[in-house]
């Protein structure tokens, strides 16, 4: 049994005794929801009603209430006008903190946020909130630029040519975080390399960000963290929403978005995009283009229907782009297109998709839920010569039972899950083709020690066609240590199937030679294992949070691409030891009224067993990746907000980089290059309007950008030509402005 196994199945034994209370005469407790902005407040008025004795009580204007049960046991039931009523059974002399639902929302968890700095101060995992309120201090024009002002995600291009983003938290990729849109998987299989660039972020309601390993009920390939998508729903939105938005770098892009209520029960959602880079830009001066033109077209349609004992969504999404880059006078029409270098690609997916929950009025702790989703992705790639050809079609469905064990203390869910993914790839001259079928059922307890301790041991097993039976155990614990300190452990383990060249597109873009090495199983497995320490504080009537981190990753199998030796791309199964620290410090607090403040340092090593020409291993830093990063973000509003003002400073210290050249190999490995350290700004600022606002803004304040990221930019068909040495901005200063017109 590996050492992983040993220290996890002792956590799983950890804490199963809880501590002996003494069951007095009085029950006291407090009623709390959210308002429509995500902060708590106190539900007045509530009725509390004890069932053995019959005997109730109304909360007071603190939502607390107080009530004699005469040292009896049984049923709480706690109800509110415009709330989803909730009981808990009441056993022991306890200090009871309860969550009413609002009845017209999605059967979520009800989050308590500390303020400023959106960090849920409910939820088990440690995890973040994007509010509509913090997604609108940047541009957000899609979700890879919704993170702009977030400590824990760093986005970058991922080469110098296709416009490509990729994210990467605690250390590592973003392919091994698990992206969902409202749980459902989105940011996989061929979607993964230009997915980030295709949810526009107008149509997001919140981002949910969890650290760490995610709950086993949404699968399991989340290894550093999950992010769940929120968008925005037919019966909640506006009835007409409007966005423009252009910029200095010749792009244009609009939203529209129309929701319409039939009745109290049917609503639907119309959400379109579409967004043009027209301008060739080459600032650098190298001969290509420092941006990709594209034109993008994304339209859903989405309907609700909602009942007391039903809630059903469904709805269809399409979306199309056309993407060209590559050399400024490159002209894909042009019949001597392969003396110019060009870069194209032309996607098209399909997607539906259907949620049904079946609700129980008297008994909110049970649930029945199913989600469906099919999809259809083809995508036509040219680099120069070079021709992709690549298809999809996916199938994920996910059946989820909730319910309890005694009383709401105890709370369990179960499940199956059904995968298939169909892939059909062509590169060159070589076709790959393979079909998975993926089968799962999960189990989740969760017990809960009120204002005190919970703790979630989830398991899984999938069958994968391919690779077998695969177990996925993981483990959360959430102890509130004392008032105002929070403690979170988490420790478990992930596995993903690899897809080498759909989520390295960009590496495509260079003249080096495409090289597979070994056992080609391209299959990951690690175990992922953090701790959080979260502290609230207020210092007069100013409140602030401080929370840190540390997250260790450690790989099983790691499918590596390596870029160490010149004039090649190897891609192979790491033979060695590969591993991923992460720390992290943020402080939030709110200085003066209307201003927040938030400062946060990052600390990373990650490490990896590399394979040198001559056979050896040589465990080097993770190439692009920078050990530090600081940010700080301030934003001030005015009263009733009617100006904000919002400035993000980013410092990102040095990093490594491989040596591309072609020469100078020193015991079969190039030897590694410095990236220097630096800054970039982003500032907006936005004017409110009775029904519409209009903000401007700049990012990369100081015009701060990579001087080669293209190596043998001149001579573009070589075999020294490379594309994917970024490790820094590659566009310069950018300023933008827009207008959000809205209809209740």
């Amino acid at each position: 049994m590996s050492i992983h196994r040993i220290i996890l199945l002792g956590l799983l034994f950890t804490f199963t005794v809880a501590l002996p209370y003494s069951f007095g005469q009085v029950v006291q407790g407090r009623v709390m929801s959210l308002d429509a902005q995500g902060n708590m407040e106190d539900l007045v008025g509530a009725s509390v009603y004890f069932r053995p004795i019959k005997k109730g009580t109304l909360t007071d204007i603190k939502g607390a209430f107080s009530l004699d049960v005469q040292g009896k046991t049984g049923w709480m039931l706690f109800s509110s006008t415009g709330f989803i009523s909730d009981s808990i059974f009441v056993d022991k002399n306890q200090f009871l903190h309860v969550h009413l639902k609002p009845a017209n929302k999605e059967l979520s968890e009800v989050r308590v946020i500390a303020a400023p700095g959106n960090h849920d101060d409910v939820a088990t995992l440690h995890t973040e909130i994007l509010t509509m309120k913090t997604l609108a201090k940047a541009a957000c024009c899609n979700l890879s630029e919704s993170f702009e002002t977030n400590a824990s995600v760093s986005v970058s291009f991922a080469d110098a040519v296709t416009g490509a983003k990729q994210i990467q938290l605690l250390g590592l990729s973003g392919t091994y975080v698990q992206t969902n849109v409202e749980n459902i998987p989105s940011i996989r299989g061929l979607k993964t390399t230009y997915g980030l660039n295709y949810l526009p972020g107008t149509w997001i309601k919140s981002i949910d960000l969890a650290k760490g390993q995610s709950s086993v009920v949404n699968g399991y390939e989340s290894i550093t963290g999950g992010i769940n998508v929120e968008l925005a729903k037919p019966d909640t939105s506006e009835k007409y929403f409007l966005n423009v938005y252009t910029n200095s770098q010749g792009r244009f892009e609009i939203n529209q978005q129309g929701a319409h209520k039939f009745n109290s029960r049917l609503s639907t959602g119309l959400f379109t995009h579409y967004s043009k880079q027209a301008a060739r830009l080459d600032g650098n001066k190298d001969g290509f283009m420092d941006l990709p033109l594209f034109d993008l077209w994304n339209v859903l349609n989405r309907w609700k229907y909602a009942t007391d004992r039903w809630m059903v969504q469904w709805g269809a999404s399409y979306l199309y782009e056309n993407r060209l880059a590559g050399q400024s006078n490159f002209d894909a029409n042009n019949s001597n297109r392969f003396l110019v270098y060009g870069f194209g690609s032309k996607t098209s997916r399909f997607e539906t998709f259907a949620k049904i929950a079946r609700l129980y009025p008297d008994k909110p702790y049970q649930g029945l839920g199913l989600i469906l989703n099919t999809a259809q992705h083809q995508n036509d790639s040219y680099f120069a010569f070079k021709n992709y050809v690549g298809r999809e079609q996916s199938m994920y469905a996910n059946l989820i039972y909730q319910s309890i064990f005694d009383n709401t203390n105890h709370s369990w869910k179960a499940g199956a899950s059904f995968l298939y993914d169909s892939y059909q790839e062509r590169y060159i001259d070589s076709s790959f083709v393979r079909t998975e079928l993926v089968p799962g059922a999960f189990f989740e307890y969760t017990w809960t020690v009120p204002n005190h301790l919970t703790m979630v041991l989830g398991n899984r097993i999938d069958w994968h066609n391919q690779f077998g039976a695969q177990w996925v155990p993981r483990w959360h614990l959430k102890w509130d240590a004392a008032e105002d300190w929070i403690v979170r452990l988490s420790a478990g383990k992930g596995w993903r199937r690899v897809n080498p060249l759909a989520e390295n597109m960009g590496f495509l873009a260079n003249g080096r030679r495409l090289v597979l090495l070994g056992d080609l199983n391209p299959l990951e497995k690690a175990w992922n294992f953090g701790a959080t320490l979260t502290k609230n504080f207020q210092i007069g009537t100013r409140k602030g949070s401080f929370v840190l981190d540390a997250f260790r990753t450690d790989f099983e199998k790691q499918w590596l691409v390596d870029m160490e030796n010149g004039g090649e791309i190897r891609m192979y199964s790491n033979p060695g030891v590969s591993f991923a620290n992460s720390w992290q410090a943020e402080l939030n607090y709110s200085p003066v009224k209307r201003l927040e403040l938030k400062a946060a340092y990052r600390y990373q090593d990650v490490q990896a067993d590399y394979l040198t020409v001559q056979g050896t291993l040589s465990r080097l830093p993770k190439a692009y990746l920078n050990k530090d990063r600081v940010l700080v973000n301030l934003a001030y509003a005015t009263p009733y907000e009617k100006w904000k003002y919002d400035v993000t400073w980013q410092w990102n210290g040095s990093r490594r980089i491989p040596n591309g050249s072609l020469t100078h190999v020193h015991d079969g490995v190039s030897p590694s290059l410095t990236a220097p350290a630096f800054s970039t700004v982003y500032a907006q600022v936005t004017r409110q309007f009775k029904k519409w606002e209009m903000y401007v803004g700049a990012e990369n304040l100081f015009n701060f950008t990579q001087s080669n990221p293209i190596m043998s930019a001149k001579d573009p068909f070589s075999r020294g030509f490379d594309a994917t040495m970024v490790w820094g901005p590659i566009v310069g200063r950018m300023m933008y402005t827009g207008m959000r017109y809205k209809i209740q």
